[in-house]
């Protein structure tokens, strides 16, 4: 109380004031200066779960509940088809055509196959018939051979009798005991012999000629020409090779139809019985049909919530607006929940909310004007939040109202 008193403890007391007067006035002046949701709610992707084809749907009731989490790929139900589809006549004939043109191409290879197996049959009995045959011309052209050489060494026992003779009969024809012509005789009788035996020399190297062509399957004497079972075994060989071509071609028509024969039967099966599948992971938001109800296509089965892509759409003045820059960091607030925070980034910012829609050709005037009544105008600001983990409360927290309180950053203009 006395240093209050005194000059320099009202001084001091002053300083203390002015002090938190200052520091009151700079909060006061940071808040008034941050823009402020005016509404705000989470919002994400909804994906809609339509009927392929118009039918009777029959859905898998335990696992259609609100809120509760699908799996990609999930079996939700069937649809039977139950209305008259000319896509499925056409589809029938098809298939029913496709069967006919295969299983007439089966029996074609099927033929194919047969015939090729009797003349492999044919191929390898006369294959068999022509090694029996070149081993019966090898062994008589080694018999003409023998006999060749029999032939000879007859030949040669005669030319040594003439040759005897023919010496004896000379001598006698100089001493005067035979006349000159017979001694002639048996001279030319010898020389005959000698000319047997080389054409008998003759013969056995044509014959060994032969042995050695027979070996390799040619032959020396006449034209030449194919046995029966050599021209049988050329003639099947080139039978074989059309055969075999014609069934690897029917093979390949084979599996084109079999190719589209499976194409026409899984088209068919849609248009018949389809499966509704849940083509992505989310919770379930709206079942928007029933069991046994008879659905148009294109109808809306049930509507999942993707909780992987959620996002804040948050409603300010619009004159506040043109403060706002897209990047810029925001802080969000569950309603009642000052623990719940999160942090996010504005990604859109879009003004005209609710009062006119851009693209028109011809507009009117909104009826706030018509009124003469002028409510504060809005803007939408969309930001992405990073959510660190996607939230699992309820419906992934969708449609909850939150508090959004956008910070100054260097490149906003506030």
């Amino acid at each position: 109380m006395k240093l209050i008193k005194t000059a320099s403890g009202k001084i001091i007391l002053s300083i203390l004031v002015l002090s938190c007067l200052a520091v009151i006035g700079i909060r006061l002046r940071r808040n008034f200066s941050q823009i402020l949701s005016v509404q705000a709610f989470v919002n994400g992707e909804i994906i809609f779960v339509r009927a392929s084809i118009p039918g009777e749907l029959e859905l898998k009731s335990e696992k259609l509940k609100l809120s509760n989490q699908l799996e990609k790929g999930t079996q939700i139900g069937t649809i039977k088809s139950t209305v008259e589809n000319p896509r499925v006549s056409v589809l029938i004939i098809e298939k029913q055509q496709l069967k006919t043109r295969l299983q007439d191409i089966q029996q074609q290879i099927s033929g194919v196959k047969q015939q090729i197996q009797n003349r492999t049959k044919l191929m390898n009995l006369f294959e068999q018939q022509t090694v029996i045959q070149k081993t019966l011309q090898l062994k008589y052209a080694r018999q003409q051979k023998k006999q060749y050489e029999w032939e000879i060494a007859r030949s040669r026992a005669t030319e040594k009798v003439a040759i005897a003779d023919a010496q004896r009969f000379a001598g006698l024809a100089k001493k005067g005991a035979v006349t000159i012509s017979r001694a002639e005789n048996e001279i030319a009788r010898a020389q005959q012999a000698s000319a047997v035996i080389k054409e008998a020399q003759s013969k056995i190297e044509q014959a060994n000629l032969s042995v050695e062509a027979t070996k390799a399957g040619l032959q020396l004497e006449g034209t030449r020409t194919s046995s029966y079972p050599e021209t049988r075994v050329l003639e099947l060989d080139v039978e074989l090779t059309d055969l075999k071509q014609q069934e690897k071609n029917l093979s390949k028509e084979l599996q084109s139809i079999q190719s589209q024969l499976s194409i026409t039967s899984k088209e068919l099966q849609a248009q018949q019985n389809v499966l509704v599948i849940a083509p992505t992971t989310g919770v379930i938001w709206s079942i928007d049909s029933k069991p046994q109800e008879i659905v148009e296509a294109n109808k809306s089965i049930i509507q999942l919530l993707n909780c992987q892509n959620l996002w804040i759409d948050a409603f300010i003045n619009e004159t506040e607006a043109s403060k706002l820059v897209v990047g810029q960091e925001a802080q969000i607030n569950l309603n009642n929940s000052s623990n719940v925070q999160w942090k996010g980034r504005v990604e859109t910012i879009r003004a005209g909310t609710g009062r006119f829609e851009v693209g028109q050709y011809v507009v009117e005037p909104p009826p706030e004007i018509t009124r003469r009544q002028l409510p504060v105008r809005v803007a939408t600001v969309r930001i992405k939040v990073d959510w660190q983990k996607t939230p699992s409360s309820g419906f992934c927290l969708a449609g909850r109202s939150v508090n959004v309180r956008f910070l100054e950053s260097k490149s906003s203009p506030f």
